[in-house]
């Protein structure tokens, strides 16, 4: 059939972590061959940076921050990709230690099928502006390869 174009949902989400690995690679394996591009979602932030060139970061439905991987996982701009990547474990002390950016965020997500107006991330966000509650900022590009929504904007 020779498809250009394939989405996979969790993919790997329910299995164990050595078959996980086996079946990345026969991915990445079949992806190189036959030359097709990937949707791949996931929870997993460790499979997405292995899978991924471009990453989009969702929260409740929307997408906050868009990059290529390194850059997202080197230099996150939204709070929520912010939040997200400092809650990845890191085994050893000394490198928790040196942790750059770190998010504390309090309260319980609101309701995907009812979100909140404005920012989706504001009832969350340790930046929320009054303005977030009313207004969704659009996504802005910050360089070449690195859009963002949210506060960025609000701040500049």
């Amino acid at each position: 059939m020779n498809p250009r174009f394939i989405v996979l949902d969790e993919p790997t989400s329910a299995l164990d972590v050595s078959v996980q690995a086996q079946i990345l690679e026969m991915l990445r394996d079949f992806q190189k061959e036959f030359g097709f591009t990937y949707l791949f979602i996931s929870h997993d932030l460790a499979v997405i940076k292995y899978m991924s060139k471009r990453i989009a970061v969702m929260y409740l439905g929307k997408i906050v921050e868009i990059a290529d991987a390194e850059e997202l996982f080197e230099k996150p701009l939204h709070p929520y990709t912010i939040m997200l990547l400092s809650a990845i474990p890191i085994p050893d002390p000394e490198l928790a230690k040196k942790k750059k950016k770190k998010i504390k965020v309090t309260g319980e997500p609101p309701s995907p099928i009812n979100p909140p107006p404005g920012c989706r991330f504001h009832t969350r966000c340790p930046f929320a502006m009054p303005i977030c509650k009313v207004k969704e900022p659009p996504m802005i590009e910050i360089d070449k390869d690195h859009h963002v929504a949210c506060w960025l904007y609000l701040k500049s």
